[in-house]
């Protein structure tokens, strides 16, 4: 999923992903970006451990604040949907030359998708996968026209939902399950039933 150009890793942490990434030669070079001091420490520390921080440069900052504009592919995963538009908001300059964005948002899928297909990205792929207990959405976003996103699409993914591949089967089966779980309570206000219906109804219309 990732293209061979020079890449930015946002929240970086230990910088394993970018080390993978150059030492397989999936990249020519890359950055590793943090802005808290203990990961940092530990992202710089493994990077001079293989001799690698001329190839995979960290840097010290919030976002995509310091990343030059040699960089054209951004990785941003391990963190929440909002963080990840919030970072993007922040600095719409260094998107210049930016030309694919990779995303694994931990939460407000949805609102991902369709910031970034406002500010001229296309969906290009998207993969949903389990690992204890917890499904991941990782989506690649080109540089492109804008492309019109129905509700559907913005909820469930474009490309997911077409392919309906077997974690998203049993992603949505399972929370169909929740759903019925939680409507047993006779108690829940009218107002939230309303909601878990209308959720029901359209992973139904999906499934």
């Amino acid at each position: 999923m990732v293209p061979f150009s020079v890449a930015a890793d946002i929240g970086a942490d230990h910088g394993k992903l970018m080390i993978a990434l150059f030492e397989t030669d999936k990249i020519p070079h890359g950055y590793a970006v943090e802005n808290k001091k203990g990961p940092y420490n530990r992202l710089v520390k493994a990077l001079e451990e293989r001799n690698l921080e001329e190839d995979v440069v960290p840097l010290f900052s919030d976002g995509i604040s310091e990343i030059p504009d040699t960089v054209s592919t951004l990785i941003i995963a391990g963190m929440g949907g909002g963080l990840i538009i919030d970072i993007l908001k922040a600095h719409p300059e260094k998107l210049k030359y930016v030309n694919t964005i990779i995303v694994d948002p931990h939460n407000q899928v949805p609102e991902v998708r369709e910031y970034l297909s406002s500010i001229g990205f296309i969906i290009a792929e998207e993969k949903i996968i389990r690992e204890d207990g917890i499904y991941y959405e990782i989506i690649k976003f080109l540089k492109g026209d804008v492309a019109y996103l129905s509700d559907q699409d913005i909820e469930f993914g474009p490309l997911l939902r077409n392919e309906k591949c077997a974690a998203f089967k049993e992603k949505y089966s399972s929370r169909i399950e929740q759903i019925n779980h939680l409507l047993e309570n006779k108690s829940l206000p009218k107002e939230k039933v309303t909601s878990l219906l209308n959720e029901k109804n359209r992973i139904e219309n999906v499934l």
